[in-house]
């Protein structure tokens, strides 16, 4: 794969929570300048190649701009990251994870004026929380029903041998109106959803089963049993994060 050439693209539709339609949504413009076009900091060759400009492109769309109940972020508020390429430190930059779009929103400050962009979806760079140390990427991956799918991934556990990895995803549902006096009607909202994938050393990533039996399966049958014995002993939860984490470190042990 060719270098990449841009980190960051236009991003109107991230700054607005919610689902393209077609008519009878509010009107929003198009972005019409550059909010990095005047901002001095130190830059270098490869900076300068990894940002775009925001262009107008003279159009206007219609978006649906929030849901009454539920969000499509991880975190409405934007937090401090810092972005690498390969092993290339890029700088800092503030960042907001938007689920149902699948994009990680990033600003270079926190002025109300400056409107986000959006890092490039490449599997060569990485996020880090610098307030929590959480790991970013994007990444393809088979779902438990066997579809390709891709996303941004969070790095749950990184170990000698396996990696854990959190995907995150959100539905919209549009608001139903009362069929009748005697029901209320239905807000529109988003929904978040939430499946973890393992990774053993350079493999593909694998889904993580919620039932205990599927999860054995994929491994063979002397690991199973010592798997299974641990799962029983600690009382694991599948659906359980913290429970997960404790497993996949035992795994990755073995």
């Amino acid at each position: 794969m060719r270098l990449l050439e841009l980190l960051f693209f236009c991003c109107t539709i991230c700054s607005i929570q919610a689902q393209l339609v077609d008519a009878g949504a509010p009107q929003m413009g198009a972005v019409e300048n550059d909010p990095y076009a005047n901002y001095h900091q130190r830059w270098n060759p490869r900076m300068q190649e990894l940002f775009q400009k925001v262009k107008n492109d003279g159009e206007t769309v219609s978006y649906y701009v929030g849901a009454e109940v539920g969000s499509p972020f991880e975190t409405e508020e934007f937090n401090k990251g810092k972005v690498y390429y390969k092993e290339e430190d890029l700088g800092e930059f503030y960042y907001r994870y938007n689920i149902f779009s699948r994009e990680i929103e990033v600003k270079k400050t926190l002025f109300e004026e400056e409107k986000h962009k959006a890092l490039i979806r490449d599997p060569n760079v990485l996020l880090i929380a610098l307030n929590s140390a959480k790991k970013y990427r994007y990444l393809q991956f088979s779902n438990e029903k066997g579809e390709n799918d891709e996303g941004y991934l969070i790095v749950l556990f990184s170990g000698k041998s396996y990696t854990v990895y959190k995907f995150m995803e959100a539905k919209f549902t549009e608001a139903k109106p009362a069929a009748n006096s005697m029901v209320n009607p239905i807000p529109s909202k988003f929904t978040q959803f939430t499946d973890y994938y393992f990774q053993h050393k350079d493999e593909a990533l694998r889904a993580i089963p919620s039932k205990k039996k599927k999860f054995l399966a994929q491994f063979d049958a002397t690991k199973a049993e010592s798997f299974k014995a641990f799962i029983k002993q600690e009382k694991i939860d599948l659906s359980s994060e913290q429970d997960l984490i404790r497993l996949m470190a035992f795994v990755d042990q073995q």
